[in-house]
């Protein structure tokens, strides 16, 4: 008989390498390198310098002349200060820059998101590795046809790729109805916790395109849309209401998930980048932006 891996392992796995990543992700928020905010010629520094007793021509430097400025140079003050709400848009992967910028998106804007999310060819190709993980360790309850050969391989691709294409077209219904954004923005808080808190947080409660705060309806439509999908084809026993509403939570959960990472992609990103895992891309897969 075949052995199976079993499932209580895979997710041992998984848990492991999301702890692994949680860990790696603090210790480089705590050994980042304190930022002044005061620099030695600042206004600040010179009132210091002298409240210590040291003379008003050693802070102010009035020995040498100063030299000339050109006219098209800005000084420090007419500079605008960097804004605090400004907020850090998620680049999604295989889109143009254009889409990852801060303005608001049009319905055309959301469609090519929604495309490339849908039908690119990473889109055909990630769900493989999903139906060879599932070929490892198959439900108890599947039938034979479910379970083995290139049959079951097949239809459990099959699965993947529906579950996809429903969850993403409901995504890009709801958004363009109700006017959601479908782009995650990063919290600014430099707290792990408070991080993870507002990525759970997304999960609910997202930005419209005015840029409010709005209750997260794609969350709950696209995650009914790929659990009920399953009842038109699935085998007897997995192809019930019951079940079909247990998928439906999962994709909630997987939303959540997806928001954490997507919080700590900036730690994460460049350890992946050592493995050279963005080479798996080929340059074609990039779509160019329209002029």
């Amino acid at each position: 008989m075949k052995k199976r891996i079993p499932r209580k392992y895979l997710s041992r796995v998984f848990a492991t390498v999301a702890l692994a990543l949680a860990h790696h992700g603090i210790a480089e928020a705590q050994t980042l390198p304190p930022q002044s905010t005061v620099s030695n010629n600042s206004p600040m520094a010179g009132d210091d310098l002298i409240a210590k007793g040291m003379p008003s021509s050693s802070v102010t430097g009035d020995v040498l002349p100063d030299a000339p400025v050109p006219q098209n140079h800005n000084s420090e003050q007419d500079q605008e200060p960097p804004r605090r709400d400004q907020t850090h848009i998620n680049p999604i992967p295989l889109l143009p820059p254009r889409l990852n910028s801060s303005t608001a998106l049009t319905d055309h804007d959301k469609w090519e998101i929604y495309y490339h999310k849908t039908y690119s060819p990473a889109a055909m190709i990630y769900p493989l590795f999903g139906a060879g993980i599932q070929m490892a360790n198959p439900k108890k309850n599947y039938p034979h046809e479910w379970q083995d050969g290139m049959g079951a391989f097949g239809r459990i691709y099959g699965n993947a790729i529906a579950d996809r294409a429903a969850r993403s077209t409901a995504d890009f219904g709801t958004q363009a109805l109700f006017h959601e954004d479908p782009r995650y923005q990063r919290s600014d808080s430099a707290n792990p916790l408070l991080r993870v808190g507002h990525a759970l947080e997304w999960t609910l409660v997202d930005k419209s395109d005015s840029g409010h705060r709005t209750f997260a309806l794609s969350t709950f439509t696209s995650s009914a849309a790929g659990g009920f999908v399953g009842m038109a084809y699935l085998p007897d026993g997995y192809n019930d209401v019951t079940h079909a509403e247990q998928r439906m939570v999962g994709g909630i959960e997987g939303r959540a998930i997806s928001n954490i990472l997507t919080e700590f992609e900036p730690v994460w990103g460049p350890w992946a980048a050592k493995l050279r895992m963005p080479k798996l891309l080929p340059v074609w897969w990039v779509p160019q932006s329209k002029q």
